[in-house]
């Protein structure tokens, strides 16, 4: 591979003598892990890869890293993760030695402990009187719509809190995706998924009745009667399910055409006469004459509750919303009692995290695109950026060059596709332009105020966006030091953020092999999605059409279903399995990335010699670089969260369902037909 200095030239020179080049070695940089990039101490000797490859790649990992008390899930993403709030960290704290900024305003607040601590109530007593005060049906509606702009709302996103009933926000036309439009979608629930209102089983019914307590202890701490705080909490319960009842299901929302129906302002206003949509609208600016309704049948049963459902209830569940928003923000007692259900409970934390680390999370989530200038500063190089780019070339070529050769699909789907790939578009690192938060103004002490303040500044900006013609450049909600990749169906590109091109992911003095397996898997699985079961549904514009002929659809249908119905015999616990067809997309994504990544290492290899590191052949080198990827440990609660409200199945089953389908793990390990690690013919889940 390239290494990003290797000699310096020497040229001594005499006016006698003729000048006499010495070329004298520079020591190359060493990877961050090992010797060549892959770490042999993760290695679990005792366990055999073909029994259990990611125990065996990451048993040491694990064993070595049990899960830290402040995490609900410890892993590399994490390990990077951490790494990168150090640097930002770094950034926060010099901006706020050097004197009043942005940067240092949002820094110094947040670190105010005593300063909150004194405040008390006071940030959220003007929000808390506005719904005291409300008496009908036009004031709850206008007050749920004023809460909209304390959201971040990115589409597809989940936001806790400032969102009451639904969300609002900026999606490209699924039909016309070089224009940007209003998108209304279901919202409103203030634990993670309709499952946790709606399943009888026993874990779930006892987290209604933690949240019911929760929810009571923090009316209480904002000045309730005990009476009080545990009527309006079991009002809140009763209305949340009354939403998650007709709330749409994630395997539902990842069909495009579930959530796409445009409907004009004047038939929602016809239909929906409740919910005032042109008066919320006009206060946002707005003068749009159709909106996307995401979940009609949410909405129409959303009309009802707002004119059927008794108003002190309404009241209850707002003030509710304003707490649960805010809590991270308030005073120490609401703090430890929103980690107390939503860490503890919830996730399975086992200790709140140290105040700095709090503060530069939500530091990256509220300015993060403004501290990420000087992230990309210290953290990212030219040469990172060239090698990612040459990376990209060789799996894009890999593709080119496998799918003429499916045996299942026909020659006019091959052009499509082939198409669709060529127009494949790619975001490295960061913008090509930075946001401009000169009209953010956020002050030293005002902590909650910062944070309302930059989720309306969020909001405004994804609204002036609605109506104009996409921009290319906006990211969405990723940062710079996000560790995370994308790929977006409606504009068809790849998007890796400085973040994840680091170790373990991506080492540019590591070994071909390991970098092929971690990033050039990532790489990989993001260029998949454009032709999973849902990016499969999009064009090469990123319009939403059916270029598929109806015999090579039903074969895609069917390789797709193999994958689904593999994953869903994964356990997570008893009585709870992998929604096989919530995380069909990325499985998908995963077989796909692997093998497109296996196929350009192999074609980088033609003309080199293929010699093992450290007792370690090139295509094992490969996989351990993919499995270690996954290192990770999780509490038994996030892992139920997960497997209910996430689209990608946990490592182990992610690690060991993609091998256990591929030949080539087969043979670059020597595994035995019929064993763990090894799907029968019959059985195995092929597409890409």
């Amino acid at each position: 591979m390239r290494r990003l200095s290797l000699v310096a030239i020497l040229v001594l020179a005499s006016c006698t003598t003729k000048p006499v080049p010495q070329v004298v070695e520079v020591p190359r940089p060493k990877p961050l892990l090992g010797n060549h990039g892959f770490s042999l101490s993760s290695i679990d000797r005792d366990v055999r890869p073909c029994d259990d490859f990611y125990g065996y790649a990451t048993g040491n990992w694990r064993k070595k890293n049990p899960l830290p008390a402040t995490f609900p899930r410890f892993g590399s993403f994490e390990v990077v993760a951490e790494r990168n709030r150090a640097i930002l960290r770094s950034v926060l704290e010099e901006a706020a030695r050097a004197g009043t900024s942005t940067t240092a305003n949002f820094w110094t607040a947040c670190m105010d402990e005593e300063g909150i601590e004194a405040r008390g109530l006071a940030p959220i007593r003007d929000d808390l009187a506005r719904i005291d005060a409300i008496n009908d049906r036009r004031a709850l509606v206008a007050e749920i719509q004023r809460l909209q702009q304390r959201a971040i709302p990115t589409f597809g996103v989940e936001v806790r809190g400032g969102n009451p009933l639904f969300s609002f926000g900026a999606q490209n036309d699924f039909k016309n995706s070089e224009q940007v439009i209003g998108v209304i979608s279901q919202g409103g629930l203030g634990m993670p998924d309709r499952d946790y209102y709606l399943r009888d089983d026993g874990t779930f019914v006892e987290t209604r009745k933690a949240y019911v307590d929760h929810m009571t202890k923090m009316f209480q701490l904002a000045g309730m009667t005990a009476t009080q705080a545990k009527s309006d909490a079991e009002k809140v319960l009763a209305l949340e399910r009354e939403l998650a009842i007709v709330s749409m299901p994630r395997v539902e929302q990842r069909i495009p055409e579930n959530v796409y129906h445009p409907t004009a302002v004047s038939e929602l206003s016809a239909s929906q006469p409740n919910l005032e949509w042109p008066a919320f609208f006009a206060s946002i600016g707005l003068n749009l004459e159709s909106v996307n309704v995401a979940q009609p049948a949410y909405f129409a049963t959303a009309n009802r509750l707002v004119a059927g459902t008794p108003i002190d209830w309404w009241k209850a569940y707002l003030r509710w919303n304003v707490i649960d928003a805010a809590a991270p923000a308030l005073p120490r007692a609401f703090v430890q009692q929103d980690y107390a259900f939503r860490g503890a409970t919830l996730s399975g934390q086992k200790e709140l995290q140290p105040r700095w680390q709090r503060c530069v999370r939500f530091a990256d989530v509220s300015i993060g695109n403004l501290i990420g200038q000087e992230y990309v500063k210290r953290n990212f190089t030219p040469e990172a950026k060239e090698r990612m780019n040459e990376l990209i070339d060789n799996l894009i070529a890999a593709l080119r060059e496998d799918i003429p050769t499916l045996r299942w699909m026909g020659n006019e789907t091959k052009s499509e596709a082939l198409a669709k790939l060529n127009a494949f578009k790619r975001r490295i690192g960061y913008p090509d332009a930075w946001r401009d938060y000169s009209s953010l103004t956020l002050t030293p002490d005002a902590y909650l105020g910062n944070l309302n303040a930059s989720r309306e500044f969020a909001f405004r900006h994804t609204v002036d966006r609605i109506g104009k013609p996409d921009d290319p450049n906006f990211w969405g909600a990723f940062t710079p030091a996000t560790v995370n990749a994308s790929y977006n169906a409606a504009r068809n590109f790849i998007s890796f953020p400085a973040g994840i091109l680091q170790p373990p992911f991506f080492d540019p003095n590591a070994d071909d092999a390991y970098n092929y397996g971690g990033i050039g898997s990532v790489i990989g699985h993001e260029m998949t999605h454009g032709f999973d079961d849902r990016g499969a549904r999009f064009d090469a514009t990123g319009n939403l059409r059916n270029w598929w002929s109806e015999a090579d659809l039903k074969n895609f249908e069917s390789r797709a279903a193999c994958i689904s119905d593999q994953y869903s015999g994964f356990v997570v616990e008893p009585g709870l399995n992998i929604q096989g067809k919530l995380v069909t997309g990325e499985a998908i994504a995963d077989l796909g990335g692997v093998t497109l990544a296996y196929r350009a290492y192999q074609k980088s290899l033609k003309g080199k010699k293929r010699e093992p590191l450290d007792g370690m052949t090139p295509e094992q080198r490969f996989f351990l670089g993919f499995a270690q990827v996954w290192s990770e440990n999780m509490a038994i609660e996030e892992q139920r969260r997960r497997a209910l409200t996430d689209s990608h199945a946990q490592g182990p089953f992610r690690v060991n369902g993609t091998v256990s389908n591929m030949p080539e793990f087969k043979d670059a390990w020597n595994c035995p037909a019929g064993g763990a690690m090894v799907r029968a013919d019959s059985a195995r889940c092929d597409i890409w």
